[in-house]
């Protein structure tokens, strides 16, 4: 028969061994962590979803597109803002997490019931992991096709609402043209003032007293500027004294995308790429620079530092969640009291430096040419080694 061992209140006891401890403490350690990474997460996310997507929304809702079209281009940037999110809701997360159970004595119990830190520093990190994978998946799958129906949605939508790019009595500048509107009604325009520069640098000036915005099937012409009866001033680049000037009965104007869109190229982009697909685009490109022997500093070696900063990015940035915790884990061992409040400002303050390194980093390799390998992996680089001394100080008392 077997016997039940009862205390002196006649309440059953179950005998915990050690493996059912360890499980437990972990689970629950691991639990804690979870939640306050979903509250992060969410704070995040909302920052984030209201800088990136509401006032661009609302930008497009003023000017009367569907708002079908709408809804559906916040869903198509929902996989940017998650992928942005979970690094530094990981490293908030996990502060607020740690502080807590170290300002509640927690961590002070499970140390006295022969729990030592290292094992509870391992729900930490499988945590971390896991908000790693799951943030690098949505980063290489989910983002490079929200951002390829993004950019074709807000095509569509700049092309059928010409309102929305070329509005009624304003001046609207892109890359390559100044484009001066007076009345737009539907898709007539009452005068019309150009000024750019042809393929050989001269400057242009076209006048119209009426225009036409027809739509274009060419993917790389955003819309067509059909002009009624334009004027239109050449001015000679090398010698300012000669000028040619030209009526017509009518000249169609091109708006081209990439002038117009900044994401817009005219093919696929590397953040429209999974890794595999970058990393076969590089291989290639490094085989054509090796057969034409260009050297590194021509505009195919700028392009090709783009593309390897672009794929190290795809995984700098969503397995900073673990390098996030390696650093957050003994910071939030060294909080003693209101661990909640002083693990939230704490990861604000990191958060904001981390983002100074990545944004500044990216910026010095585009316009620059500084390695972007290197420049990617700097902010996860400094984390961790902050993380490692934190850790080794913590140990050593």
């Amino acid at each position: 028969m077997r016997r039940i061992r009862l205390d002196r209140f006649g309440v059953k006891m179950i005998p915990v061994t050690g493996r059912f401890r360890h499980r437990t403490l972990f689970m629950y350690v691991a639990k804690e962590l979870l939640l306050y990474f979903a509250i992060s997460f969410l704070f995040f996310f909302l920052i984030f979803f209201v800088n990136q997507i509401l006032l661009m929304a609302e930008e497009i809702l003023s000017k009367r597109a569907p708002l079908r079209d709408v809804v559906l281009l916040i869903v198509y940037a929902l996989p940017s803002i998650i992928a942005t999110s979970a690094p530094f809701s990981a490293l908030v997360g996990t502060l607020m997490g740690v502080g807590r159970l170290v300002s509640d004595r927690e961590i002070l119990a499970m140390n006295a019931l022969g729990v030592s830190v290292r094992f509870i520093a391992v729900p930490v990190i499988a945590v971390g992991l896991l908000i790693s994978v799951v943030s690098f998946l949505t980063n290489d799958i989910l983002l490079p096709l929200g951002t390829i129906r993004f950019n074709r949605l807000y095509r569509k939508i700049l092309t059928s609402v010409p309102a929305l790019e070329l509005e009624a009595n304003s001046i609207k500048r892109n890359q390559r043209a100044i484009v001066v509107t007076g009345s737009v009604a539907g898709s007539v325009m009452d005068e019309l003032l150009v000024i750019d520069s042809d393929e050989e640098g001269n400057k242009r000036i076209i006048a119209a007293p009426r225009a036409r915005i027809l739509k274009s099937d060419d993917l790389d012409v955003l819309m067509t500027l059909s002009m009624d009866e334009p004027e239109a001033l050449v001015l000679d680049r090398r010698d300012s004294s000669k000028f040619d000037f030209i009526e017509s009965k009518e000249i169609s104007y091109n708006l081209l995308s990439k002038n117009v869109l900044p994401t817009y190229s005219g093919r696929i982009t590397p953040r429209e790429m999974s890794s595999l697909d970058l990393h076969r685009e590089i291989a290639k490109r490094v085989e054509e620079r090796k057969n034409k022997q260009e050297n590194a500093r021509d505009g195919q070696g700028r392009t090709l530092n783009m593309y390897r900063m672009e794929y190290h990015k795809k995984f700098a940035i969503p397995f900073g969640a673990f390098f996030f915790v390696m650093l957050a884990f003994p910071l939030g061992l060294s909080v003693k009291t209101n661990g909640q409040s002083v693990g939230f400002i704490f990861g604000l303050i990191i958060a904001l430096l981390y983002w100074v390194l990545l944004v500044g980093g990216q910026t010095l390799s585009v316009k620059l040419g500084f390695n972007g390998v290197l420049m990617m992996w700097i902010p996860n680089v400094s984390v961790s080694v902050a993380g490692l001394a934190l850790i080794w100080r913590h140990w050593r008392q």
